[in-house]
């Protein structure tokens, strides 16, 4: 919190400097993250397309902040959020200010903005910073319970410690960046241009990403041509299925598409213990990226059911 106000109240900026201060905001729909947002009905708040109600969002001070600002620091501060666009009813937003560096990594400072009818208090989340397009360079969990009861239509300011060790870019210039509630991404892009569209983003588990992320950061840079599939993680669900995660990586200078895929599920032994045909629906990969796709083995498709899964891979069965 200081390392901003230091710098703002510092310089003295004008109106118009610090209008432009704000960032790309991060919506996220209240009705999309009900378990994430303790108020009145947070998850039945909606915003209508066609009768969009928007709301310009005042500050609200949390009282550490109340009791540590001066007059002059809260003006600056309530002008920000005065002038923030207004927001559509229903939904919850996130506005960065500022980055700066931090003894254990960078401090974004940002409004949390309550687009609903009624005071809420948010939970636990993942928080990312983005570059370029969409391009992630840290990614944490944050209990967002500590900026407390945020009043309904109001703006609250919070400072968020990203640590070094969540970073997954180095010596990387962080001008055009973002922050923004992970669920409410379209979409991501991991290292080595691993895509993670909104769909990936809401299904996949916390564990499935960390497990994504750091296959990530170890893979190699595909070759010009290089087409393969990497084998990411192998669960046995508690309906008896197999659900297996791949990642699709496309070297070449065009895109794969895929409608259907036969696959067979070898175990450590080498030996067959599944297959199928799974139906991927047009499933693209675009030239020079990388992208996964979860592929569940149902119970009938298994051939051995004491499958020894310490190693395992797939492959499209041949002839």
């Amino acid at each position: 919190m200081l390392s901003y106000l230091k710098h703002l109240l510092g310089k003295s900026p004008s109106p118009d400097e610090l209008k432009e201060q704000v960032k790309e905001e991060s919506v996220l729909p209240a009705n999309k993250a009900p378990e994430l947002i303790d108020g009145k009905k947070a998850g039945e708040s909606k915003a209508s397309a066609e009768n969009e109600t928007r709301q310009s969002t005042p500050l609200s001070l949390h009282q550490t902040w109340e009791e540590r600002l001066d007059a002059k620091a809260k003006y600056a501060l309530s002008f920000i959020a005065s002038d923030l666009p207004p927001i559509a009813e229903g939904n919850i937003s996130l506005a960065g200010l500022n980055l700066s560096p931090h003894e254990d990594g960078v401090e974004v400072t940002a409004f949390v903005r309550n687009g609903l009818p009624h005071p809420i208090r948010l939970a636990k989340m993942n928080l990312v910073i983005l570059i370029k397009d969409n391009e992630l360079f840290a990614r944490q969990n944050f209990d967002l319970s500590e900026l407390g009861e945020i009043p309904a239509f109001h703006a609250r300011p919070w400072t968020f410690v990203f640590q070094r060790e969540n970073f997954l870019q180095v010596n990387v210039a962080l001008l055009n960046w973002k922050v923004a509630f992970e669920l409410a991404q379209k979409k991501l892009v991991l290292p080595q241009q691993l895509e993670l569209e909104e769909s990936w983003i809401q299904a996949l588990s916390d564990e499935q990403k960390n497990g994504l992320i750091k296959l990530a950061q170890k893979l190699p840079p595909l070759q010009q041509g290089e087409v393969n599939v990497q084998s990411v993680q192998l669960r046995r669900h508690e309906d008896g299925s197999l659900h297996v995660l791949l990642l699709f990586r496309n070297g070449s200078d065009r895109s794969l598409s895929f409608e259907k895929l036969p696959l067979i599920l070898y175990d450590a032994e080498g030996n067959e213990a599944a297959r199928g045909l799974f139906e991927l629906n047009r499933f693209v990969v675009n030239a020079g990226t990388s992208k996964p796709w979860l592929f569940i083995y149902p119970p009938e498709s298994i051939v051995n059911e004491a499958a020894d899964f310490s190693r395992w891979k797939v492959a499209v069965p041949q002839g």
